[in-house]
Order: structure tokens, then sequence, then C-alpha cells
């Protein structure tokens, strides 16, 4: 569970009556019912910033990252998925591709960006009861993807950090243990397993209308009665046991593990080159063992960072504008996670690199 969830999810009781006295002759922040309800009035100034990375950055930046992990797909394919370290990487840059996907939620956009005059906007959809459902649909399918993704995310570089301990401890073994099918079934196993969680995250939200004093009517997404009737329970689990194990389970397990894997990797290596004078090969790959453990080292840190931000961030009343961007830079950092995969593999394996340059190069030739 993220800050935004935390934040945003807590609703104490249904709006279908609320109604609403708004004064726009100065910027005003309604917060109302256990930070459940947020409207931006009046002068949109002081949401310059907040807009900044919530409309633009951060949505351009995912845009963005989903091509690069696309072009990381195609390479691992090229490279061959008969390898238990490409499947592996395959599998996180298609979690961290979902992940990305929360940031596109045009229908938030376009809360933010609604009337500010005289109706409680940047909080409800006010168009025709059709455009509000399609808006109200389409952000359930992001929040899907994205919440499925972040979690999945999070379970596969621990798996990559399992490969390789016993790639770099066990290499006799490594190979009956480690194989095409059981890296196959690990990995299907980290997406099957969050799918509930994904889904309750989902629909636990409903479209509800507000009765304005003007007569009009706006729609605005609530809770459903069940998570208002059980939310110190539900809420209590999700931000104490999951999101453990969805930040500081992995952070604290993925860290431990590359020291140890770092610290063989240097004895092993030095063992050698006192015994024969030279490199040998070694039976684990160190092209290999360099790409995976970096990416998970980028996990670690990035999450970390938003871990942290999660743990120590709280709505203040008197500057909650100040909270949501520290939100969209938590999540600009996440984005930042997810996008550097392309980055790892020129770096760390000159392998998959060269495939790319490949593909550029008979492109070039393709073209002329």
């Amino acid at each position: 569970m993220n800050v935004t969830d935390s934040m945003f999810d807590k609703l104490a009781e249904n709006y279908q009556t609320t109604k609403f006295a708004i004064n726009t002759s100065k910027p005003q922040v309604i917060v109302r019912n256990d930070y459940n309800f947020y409207c931006f009035l009046g002068s949109q100034d002081y949401l310059y910033h907040y807009q900044a990375f919530n409309c633009f950055i951060n949505p351009l930046l995912s845009i963005l990252g989903l091509f690069i992990n696309g072009l990381c797909l195609i390479i691992l394919t090229k490279s061959g998925l008969r390898k238990t370290s490409n499947i592996l990487l395959f599998a996180l840059v298609l979690a961290d591709s979902m992940n990305m996907f929360k940031n596109l939620d045009f229908g938030d956009k376009i809360r933010l960006f609604g009337p500010i005059k005289s109706k409680p906007g940047y909080c409800t959809y006010e168009y025709d009861t059709t455009m509000n459902q399609f808006l109200y649909v389409s952000q359930q399918f992001f929040i899907f993807v994205g919440v499925w993704g972040r979690t999945i995310s999070a379970s596969i570089p621990m798996i990559i950090t399992i490969e390789r301990i016993f790639a770099v401890f066990f290499p006799v073994t490594f190979t009956r243990i480690v194989n095409i099918k059981s890296i196959t079934v690990s990995c299907g196993i980290a997406y099957i397993i969050w799918l509930p969680y994904a889904i309750v995250q989902t629909f636990y939200r409903q479209l509800d209308y507000i009765q304005l004093s003007s007569g009009n009517k706006v729609a605005f997404i609530t809770s459903t009665e069940f998570l208002i009737k059980n939310f110190s329970i539900l809420y209590t689990f999700a931000a104490y046991a999951l999101e453990a194990l969805t930040s500081w389970v992995p952070i604290c397990f993925i860290s431990v593990g590359c020291i140890l894997i770092g610290i063989k990797v240097y004895v092993s290596i030095s063992h050698r080159r006192k015994l024969t004078n030279v490199s040998k090969k070694h039976n684990w790959s160190p092209r290999t063992t360099r790409t995976l453990v970096t990416t998970c080292l980028i996990f670690a840190i990035t999450h970390t960072i938003t871990a942290l931000i999660s743990m120590f961030t709280t709505v203040d009343l008197r500057s909650p504008l100040l909270t949501f961007l520290i939100v969209e830079i938590s999540h600009f950092v996440n984005i930042l996670c997810c996008t550097s995969n392309f980055l790892v593999y020129f770096l760390c394996n000159d392998k998959l690199s060269k495939i790319f340059l490949d593909l550029i190069h008979a492109r070039k030739n393709g073209i002329v």
C-alpha cells in the first residue's frame, strides 16, 4: 500500500446529500471526513508544482519508460528466452511497464483540470452520465494494472536475488535447481499471487454523485460500503502486512543478498587469481551476475527512498498540497526505477547492448 492509497481511501460517509457553500474569492482546499474528500478551488496558481508532476512530468516519463521497456523486451527476446536470466529480466520489465500504468490515468488528469469558478473542480467528473462512467471505468483499469505491476515488480527482484545466490554459492547444483521450468513457475506465481490484491484495490471504489447547492450533480469516486464498515481492519492489514511485503521485506532481503553475493564474487575471483595468476572462467557468468545484481541494487535504493517517504509523510491540513507534491515525487522515483533496465543493459551487459546496436544498424541499412 502506498502513500496515495492511505491518504485518499478513508471514506466515512456517503456524499449523496452533501452540499457545499463555495467561496471562490481566494484559493482554498476543502478537506472533509478523515482526509477523503479533496477539492481545490479558486486560483490554480498554487497547484502548478503539483500539476507539473501529476499531469506532465510523471505521465510523459511513463510513456517514455514504456517505449524503453518495449525495446528491452525486444532485446531480451532476440537474446533468447531459453536462459533463466533472460526470463527473469523479461518478467521484471513487463511488471515495471505495468507499474507505470497508474501514472497514465487520463481521467484523473481531467479531474484536476476541471472548472474552478462555481463548482468544486479538481475533484469531480462534471460531464454526462455516460462520460462519467467511462472515466470511472478507465480509472479502475489503470489502477488495476498499476497496482498489480507494482506488487509484482517488488517480488521479481527477490527471485532474481535467490537465483544469483544459488549460482554463486552452489554452482555445482545450480543447474539442477534453477532451470527454465523452475524460473517460469516462480515468475508465474509472483504474477498470480498478487492478482487478488490488485482486484481488491480496484473494486472497493464506486461512482457516486454529489448534489451541489446550485442544484447540479457531479460524479465522484468514493469507497464502497464494505470498505467503510471494515475500514479499520482492512487498513491495518494493508498498512502493515502488505506494506512490509511490498517494501521493507524485499528491500532488506535484496540488500543482504546483494552484499553476500558481492563478497562471494570478490573472494572467488581473488582466490582463483592467487592460485593460477590468471583469470579463469567461472561456473557462473560474471556478466549475468553483474546485470542481475545491479538491477536488484537499483530496486533496493529507489524503493528505500519511496518507503521512507511513505513512512514519514502524513497529510498536513495546513498545506495538503505539499503532501500531494511529495507523493508525486515518490512516484517519480518509482518511475526512474522502472525505466532503469535499458541503462543497466548498456552498462553491465555487452551482449545485450550489442543486440540493440545491431538492431539499430540493421534498421539503418534497411532504410538506406
